[in-house]
């Protein structure tokens, strides 16, 4: 009796982990598809591509800000090696497994399915379209307070310097 006990806890562990892939598979598939119809894939591209073309102009504000004047010759170029390498470490081939984990993980199969519903509306497309330029005026407008922050942050760095300690004139005391 213990053993055919056993058999069929056996069988229905195996068939409750094969429900449970099928589900953890749909989920995965509704992941995908989600992210496919907010365009990830192109955003990443495109977030990269505003990033590399803003950043030679925000090194120049800020070194001019910090007072550097004394900046590489090459420093354009080996920050474009650094985003290039960025971009491709982070491009969509490498981390789409792990966006689709991360979605899957937080949201139930149905709850993507009624977010790719909003999506795959007119509102839901104009949305996706638009989320470029939001995030480039976005950036822009992080830039602008950057630049009016940045003085603030200069001097409280200066504040933070220690102090060099007073120089004595008086001479030690005879014995």
């Amino acid at each position: 009796m213990k053993k055919w006990t056993l058999a069929a806890m056996a069988v229905l562990s195996v068939l409750a982990g094969s429900v449970l892939a099928e589900a953890t598979d749909a989920r995965r598939a509704a992941a995908e598809e989600l992210l496919n119809v907010m365009k990830t894939p192109e955003m990443i591209a495109n977030s990269f591509d505003n990033v590399k073309q803003m950043i030679p102009g925000q090194i120049k504000q800020m070194t001019g800000l910090a007072g550097q004047t004394n900046m590489p010759p090459d420093v354009h170029s080996q920050i474009q090696k650094m985003m290039d390498l960025m971009a491709e470490e982070f491009s969509w081939d490498k981390m789409k497994d792990d966006f689709i984990t991360l979605y899957a993980e937080t949201f139930t199969e149905q709850e993507m399915k009624d977010i790719i519903t909003f999506y795959r509306s007119p509102a839901g497309q104009s949305f996706v379209d638009k989320q470029p330029e939001l995030m480039k005026r976005s950036m822009a407008m992080n830039q602008k307070v950057m630049l009016r922050v940045m003085p603030k942050i200069r001097t409280m760095a200066e504040d933070l310097k220690p102090k060099p300690a007073p120089v004595s004139n008086a001479t030690p005391a005879a014995k």
